[in-house]
């Protein structure tokens, strides 16, 4: 297996799997047609999510846009780790990039948009769960171990710059909606473990008392890592009760989350290629305790009006520690968070015409103190972490606090979405969001010194911005339609940003503050158009064409002397565009699906940025440059078998294509390598135990998923490629019993 390149294992697997598929469904096709009626039906797909509060159900084929819907069912087949493991293995044009080599830190991007934990990338997809948005305040980034996917119950991924889902919606916006005991009543648990040290418990349990339902999930997993100096734990608890009776549905819910975690970053080209389990410096902890609480009401109204509201708070503590090869930084954020919205639905007709009206108000605030200290590397370790975070508290410690701000942010909008079928065949959708985001920033270390004034990073800012969107569905045949929308969308620039923008004075990652010139907001927009084909029962096809401009898109540019030292800038340009095909079947022991996108994301304006990849340092971007970290092709895959009713065996796989590195924005050196990565997992029911075997990465692909220019002045090697490895293989086992 060594010998088959990336690409033609990617080959040869998508055509066997579909011409399986495509075999088994024309077997069962064939069969139905000499029946009275079909044994075999892919269920009829209904998107929930016209709003962050999955509260008004739509058929798919009146959705302006190629939404993908899975749900908990779709998660626990899967076999995968976490949240964002699943939506990569499932989901068309989703995949993830490993920067810190953490599996439960990685950037997960979407037609070229991403969103990841680490300060310093350019978020462009807003995240919900349980209509709190989860994008945190201070760089807009999302922490996917903060969020139970354990306790997910559906998950929707909502296309394009839809500006009902407010700011940062500029490639799309992920919806999750939380289990609760009406749906899932009973006692799951579950124990697994394997390769890397891994090591997973999991208990959920759910019911009813009358009016009353309640649910509750939680998980622990500890793992070794399979790199040196990774070990890591994880533990979520989520509880849920609610109270229905007619017309009034409400619901209470608590999430408590505890976790270490180790990313030890990307590793030189020149040692990866003698050790890919070795760090390049270490240790690189993440430690966040986080607590959240959530509160949902839903009453029908009557004569077609419903009301659905919700109201949230966000308590996040996060310890980060980074050597790196000139200083030891460590980094504290205390944050508070909460938000709320209301929305008023009306579903029914009007003068004959079917009509969906959604109108809605939503607030979010959030205050923070983000400190940071720094010594000179290889000063005498001790319990130097522990140690190290007095530094922010006292004045004792070998750390000198180099950053101290605190930040308050207040946002929120007004939004109108209309949809209106004035015929059987046509529904067309309007909507409108006013969105308001302001911050205030105070400089904490900015004092009088010998009646000089040092830096002061203090300020107010204000982005405000009116965004339209319009979208229409047609059905030419009952199983063929055709849809295309328009939707327009921004981002405010985040405290981070706006705070570490002067190319004279360039932050480190995780980001000291400077007094910095404003940034601009950044502007999106979409067009997508695409078809929906299902010529049989067991067969479904959308294929669909996108493109979003981004106007002053914000981008992190490295100092060009500095592996760690920074700033943001506006871009004038930039552009994603690209085809997403989608296919999934059934057959009479099982289903399958494939999906695969092309996405060309370039610049869109010439720009000097800053580089490693040459010896000038300077990088003279054209327009029409590919932007780095972003794969031109993706193929991902599946097929689940039932060779008895207790018997299922599933295998997936994806393919990503080559990507040019971050810090080669100019296209001028040689790209990431290709790679295929498949999985096996095999179920078998006994009673009330399911038994499962799981084997990741089966061929042992030697991949990388992430890489970068910088400069080895540990080795001495000069610039050279630093590469994040993947995962080699792993053979993983448990047990999962229902009560």
């Amino acid at each position: 297996m060594k010998n088959i390149t990336p690409k033609k294992a990617m080959s040869i697997w998508s055509r066997g799997v579909l011409c399986w598929c495509l075999f088994f469904t024309s077997l069962d096709v064939r069969q139905s047609r000499a029946q009275t009626s079909l044994d075999v039906a892919l269920p009829e797909v209904t998107v929930r999510g016209a709003t962050p509060l999955l509260s008004v159900p739509l058929p798919e084929k009146k959705i302006p846009a190629n939404v993908q819907v899975t749900t908990s069912e779709d998660y626990t087949a899967s076999g995968a780790l976490n949240l964002t493991d699943f939506l990569a293995r499932d989901l068309a044009g989703v995949s993830l990039t490993h920067v810190q080599n953490n599996p439960f830190q990685p950037d997960v991007s979407y037609r070229g948009f991403t969103s990841s934990f680490l300060l310093g990338t350019p978020p462009g997809l807003s995240v919900f769960v349980d209509g709190a948005r989860v994008n945190e305040p201070l760089a807009d980034q999302v922490n996917w171990d903060l969020i139970p996917a354990d306790a997910i119950e559906h998950v929707e991924l909502i296309p394009g710059s839809n500006p009902v889902y407010g700011r940062n919606t500029l490639g799309g916006a992920l919806v999750m909606e939380t289990k609760r005991g009406l749906t899932n009543p009973g006692t799951v648990a579950e124990v697994w473990g394997g390769s890397f040290g891994r090591l997973r418990t999991l208990l959920q349990t759910g019911g009813t008392h009358g009016p009353i339902d309640y649910f509750f999930s939680g998980n622990w997993l500890t793992e070794e890592g399979f790199r040196d100096f990774s070990t890591g734990n994880v533990g979520q608890v989520f509880g849920k009760a609610g109270y229905l009776a007619e017309p009034h549905d409400l619901t209470f819910s608590l999430t408590y989350v505890n976790n270490r975690l180790t990313g030890n970053g990307p590793l030189p080209e020149s040692r990866l290629v003698h050790d890919r389990s070795a760090v390049f410096t270490h240790p690189d902890r993440f430690s966040p305790e986080f607590f959240s609480f959530n509160s949902q009401y839903r009453r029908d109204l009557g004569s077609g009006f419903s009301l659905a509201a919700t109201a949230y708070g966000r308590l996040l503590d996060l310890n980060q520690f980074n050597r790196d090869v000139e200083e030891d930084v460590l980094a504290r954020t205390a944050q508070d968070g909460w938000g709320s919205s209301v929305q008023l639905t009306y579903q029914d007709s009007l003068w004959g015409i079917p009509l969906t009206a959604i109108a809605g108000l939503d607030y979010t605030g959030a205050t923070l103190r983000h400190r940071i200290a720094e010594r000179e590397f290889g000063e005498d370790d001790g319990d130097s972490e522990e140690e190290a975070f007095l530094a922010l508290t006292t004045e004792e410690s070998e750390f000198a606090a180099a950053t101290d701000v605190t930040s308050e942010t207040h946002g929120g909008g007004a939004f109108l979405t209309l949809t209106v079928e004035p015929t059987e065949q046509l529904a067309i959708t309007a909507a409108g969001r006013f969105d308001t985001t302001a911050l205030d920033i105070k400089d904490r270390l900015a004092v009088s010194a010998d009646d000089e004034r040092t830096t002061d990073a203090s300020g107010s800012h204000r982005f405000e911005r009116l965004n339209p969107a319009l979208g229409a569905t047609y059905s030419l045949l009952p199983n063929l339609s055709l849809y295309a929308n328009y939707s327009e969308s921004y981002r405010a620039p985040t405290a981070i940003e706006l705070t570490c923008a002067n190319p004279e004075a360039p932050c480190p990652i995780p980001t000291a503050i400077v007094d910095d010139p404003p940034l601009d907001p950044v502007k999106g927009t979409t067009w997508e158009t695409g078809v929906r084909w299902s010529p049989f029962p067991q067969l479904h096809a959308t294929i669909a064409l996108f493109r979003t401009d981004l106007e002053d898109d914000i981008l992190f540019r490295n100092e060009p002397q500095s592996r760690v030292l920074g700033f943001f800038q506006n871009v004038e340009a930039t552009r994603r565009q690209g085809i997403e095909l989608l296919i999934k079947g059934a057959f009479a022991r099982g289903q399958w699906f494939l999906n695969y996108t092309l996405t060309d994301a370039t610049f869109e304006d010439d720009v000097e940025l800053f580089t490693f990849a040459n010896e000038e340092r300077v990088a003279l971007v054209q327009t029409g440059d590919t932007l780095p970290l972003v794969a031109a092709h993706r193929v991902n895959g599946g097929i689940e078998f039932s060779f008895t009713p207790s018997w299922r065996v599933r295998f997936d796989g994806a393919y990503v294509g080559s990507q040019y590195l971050r810090g080669d924005e100019a296209n001028e050196r040689g790209r990431l390598d290709p790679y295929f990565v498949a999985n096996i997992q095999t179920t078998y029911q006994l009673r009330n135990a399911e038994l499962f075997l799981r084997l990741e990465n089966v061929f042992d692909a030697e991949y990388e998923t992430y890489g970068a220019f910088f400069e080895n002045t540990l080795d001495n090697t000069g610039v050279e490629r630093f590469l994040g490895p993947g995962a080699p293989i792993g053979a993983f086992s448990g047990v999962r019993v229902k009560f």
